[in-house]
């Protein structure tokens, strides 16, 4: 048997979704195929897989890492050339490869060339809406040109997203959904969707206990904060400097592990004052189960990975980054996290938040409740399933 899988490269969310379902499938003598681009080559090179880079979609963005709309949209004539080139090269490399299933995390050029040859595709997705962002506040028109806009995109993508096999969403099912309002559509379009939960490669209960994994990493009893930071190079960059700034300052009360998010070899490029700085972890699952605390983009995955693990959170959502914004306000409404905006961050506005999670009961115990429901789910193995199931009717 083998499977294409084809996730979105724009940031390493989507790919770290499918590498663990790609190493189960290849152990058990499955043969995987990547295609995708941006950050997600190198990190799916480390991961051992094998990859082929496509045309690459990238927004344009500022400095500190905000989409540049009027910017990105001027150059819709551009995104299209790129799109078909993008659909062109899918369709060279399924007729090469034959997969008997292909699965696309949240990319739309594979779902199309799979239906173009008539095999079976799995539909990865947690943004089923779109939702345009905007920096300031809107008056009551633009709000309704916005509205009317996100049910055009919503509707048009539809079409085309529906053209897969499955649609699984890689999200808690309700109340802990964290992207609630980009699954906030029409019951019509949920009929072909099931959430399976979000897909994470290794469970907090299969490492030791959490003082035996600190004191591997080297760290003593003192709180350990850990900072991942997730996006796009320029979203990296501009949170990547600031916190650097504030960790140099940080009282010697804590101790701070961070993760620079800049994937390939493992490099240490920092050590003292209790404060170790990689541009890549070895093993981020070992520093979740040791950590008190959790600082980071709020991306899907980062989120959900703390949720599952019992860590409580502050995040420091992109500016204007709807989704991230989104993900920040369903995170702190479920009472797992404190939310931070970007141009507010700064030592003390970080050292409180911190104070303020670090001494909550309610906060922990909250993390810890809804910890305990969701390690009923195996969204591997769901996911798994359904390629064996399609493969098999091929």
């Amino acid at each position: 048997m083998k499977v294409y899988f084809a996730p979105n490269g724009m940031a390493l969310g989507h790919a770290g979704r499918c590498v663990p379902i790609a190493k189960k499938l290849a152990s058990k003598g499955i043969q995987v195929l990547f295609s995708t681009y941006g950050d997600a080559v190198e990190f799916i090179k480390a991961s051992g897989l094998p990859v082929i880079t496509v045309p690459e979609i990238k927004l344009i963005e500022g400095e500190d890492g905000t989409v540049e709309m009027l910017q990105t949209s001027i150059r819709w004539p551009k995104y299209v050339a790129v799109f078909i080139r993008q659909l062109i090269r899918e369709i060279e490399l399924l007729r090469s490869f034959r997969p008997d299933v292909v699965v696309s995390d949240s990319r739309l050029s594979p779902v199309l060339a799979s239906a173009l040859l008539r095999i079976p595709c799995i539909l990865l997705l947690h943004q089923i809406k779109l939702i345009i962002p905007h920096k300031k506040p809107l008056s009551k028109i633009k709000r309704k040109l916005k509205a009317f806009g996100e049910w055009i995109i919503l509707n048009v993508l539809w079409l085309m997203w529906s053209r897969s096999t499955r649609i699984l969403v890689p999200d808690f099912p309700p109340p802990y959904t964290i992207a609630k309002e980009h699954v906030n559509v029409p019951v019509k379009f949920l009929k072909k969707v099931r959430f399976i939960g979000q897909i994470i490669d290794k469970m907090a209960y299969e490492l030791p206990d959490k003082e035996e994994v600190k004191r591997k990493l080297g760290f003593d009893g003192r709180p350990l904060i850990y900072i991942g930071i997730s996006g796009t190079k320029k979203e990296r960059k501009a949170i990547n400097k600031i916190l650097r700034r504030i960790i140099h300052d940080f009282p010697k009360d804590y101790q701070i592990i961070m993760s620079t998010g800049d994937p390939g070899g493992v490099r240490e490029v920092y050590r003292g004052n209790g404060v170790r700085i990689f541009n890549w972890l070895p093993d981020r699952y070992a520093v979740l189960k040791s950590c008190d605390l959790v600082i980071s983009r709020s991306g899907h995955n980062t989120i959900a990975e703390s949720m599952y693990y019992g860590v409580p959170l502050i995040l420091i959502p992109t500016p204007a980054h709807t989704e991230h914004q989104m993900n920040a306000k369903s995170a702190e409404e479920m009472g797992v996290a404190k939310v931070i905006q970007q141009d507010e961050l700064n030592r003390e506005t970080l050292l409180k938040a911190v104070r303020e999670v670090l001494e909550s009961n309610l906060i922990r115990k909250r993390v810890i409740k809804i910890q305990e429901k969701l390690l009923k789910n195996n969204s591997i193995q769901e996911v798994i399933n359904e390629i064996i199931l399609l493969a098999g009717r091929r």
